[in-house]
């Protein structure tokens, strides 16, 4: 018995276990760099397939993230809008919450 208080058999199952999770976090790695190595060729591809375009038609497939972005601050917006309603009726019209 070691001094750990843990049998041999259970320290080699501790050191599989131990192994076998380095094994799946370096495979996890491996595939995230192989995703972001392929996303940056995809990038380069688009990015350098004719120089002689114009702007907009080079800078296209960012147009996708603009339009998500602007979707979203106006949904933000609204939101907030709406809040301020709800909080001028309950304040100033039915005197519900005092200040």
């Amino acid at each position: 018995m070691s001094s750990s208080g843990l049998t041999e058999a259970e320290e080699r199952r501790a050191a599989e276990l131990e192994a076998e999770a380095t094994a799946k976090e370096r495979a996890a790695i491996a595939e995230s760099l192989r995703r972001r190595s392929r996303a940056a060729q995809d990038r380069d591809v688009v990015a350098t397939a004719d120089l002689n375009a114009p702007l907009s038609v080079r800078a296209a497939h960012e147009y996708a993230y603009v339009a998500r972005d602007v979707k979203r601050i106006a949904l933000t917006a609204s939101l907030m809008v709406a809040i301020l309603a709800v909080l001028h009726v309950l304040v100033n019209v039915m005197g519900f919450i005092t200040i």
